[in-house]
Order: structure tokens, then C-alpha cells, then sequence
């Protein structure tokens, strides 16, 4: 098991989320319901996904972004889209938040939700 997926699922379990944890083609994947705060789906419930590209979080912050269904944020870079065992079909997009990670005073799955997440979909 990975430590920092098993950290950061701690941390987003005390913050009240129900975990799903499942393998995805971007490695363990940590996903939980989401309502988009920001952008043209805002109020829309959908489930988000992280997972990481290097062991060492708090460290190092997840780097993908998976959400389900699909919505692309439009950027560019990578983005797969991936069917998981259980039917749900998904979107991968490598969005680390390393620019504002590094700035952040505490480093916690809160503020990754609340600085990363929110930018991530406030221009979709």
C-alpha cells in the first residue's frame, strides 16, 4: 500500500468524504462526491478522483485529477479517458498543483481542494 495514498485518504475521511479507492491506469486512485463550487457546472455532483505520480505526499501533491463522468477542463496536456471495473467510465488529467502547492503554509488535502480543485474547474 502506498503511504501517501493511505495518508491523504485519512485526511479527506476527516474531512466527513466517503472514500472510493480503486486502480486506475494512472496508479491508486482516491475518489470521493464532489459538488463543483466554480465555473458553468457549478452545483453539479459528480466524483473526483486523485492520485499521485511519486510517494512523499504531503510533499508531493497529487498529480491527476480524475473525474467521472468526463468533463474535460480544456487545458490540454494529458487526459485519458479509462472504463473501471465497476462500469463507471472516467477522465484522467494530469493537473498537479505544484505552482500554488508550494506557497500553501500547511499542506492537507483541504487545501488541496480548496486551492487546487476550484481552479481546476473555474473556467469549465
Amino acid at each position: 500500500m502506498s503511504q501517501s495514498v493511505d495518508r491523504a485518504r485519512r485526511e479527506l475521511e476527516s474531512l466527513g468524504y466517503e472514500i472510493l479507492e480503486f486502480d486506475s491506469p494512472q496508479g491508486r486512485t482516491i475518489s470521493f462526491n464532489y459538488e463543483m463550487e466554480t465555473g458553468s457546472h457549478k452545483g453539479e455532483h459528480v466524483r473526483v478522483g486523485v492520485s499521485f505520480q511519486e510517494e512523499g505526499y504531503p510533499e508531493y501533491p497529487p498529480h491527476w485529477v480524475h473525474v467521472s463522468p468526463p468533463i474535460n477542463d480544456g487545458r490540454g496536456g494529458v487526459a485519458e479517458t479509462y472504463t473501471c471495473s465497476d462500469g463507471r467510465e472516467w477522465l484522467a488529467m494530469s493537473r498537479p498543483p505544484g505552482d500554488i502547492w508550494d506557497r500553501l503554509p500547511t499542506k492537507h488535502m483541504s487545501a488541496y481542494i480548496r486551492e487546487h480543485l476550484r481552479r481546476v474547474w473555474s473556467d469549465v
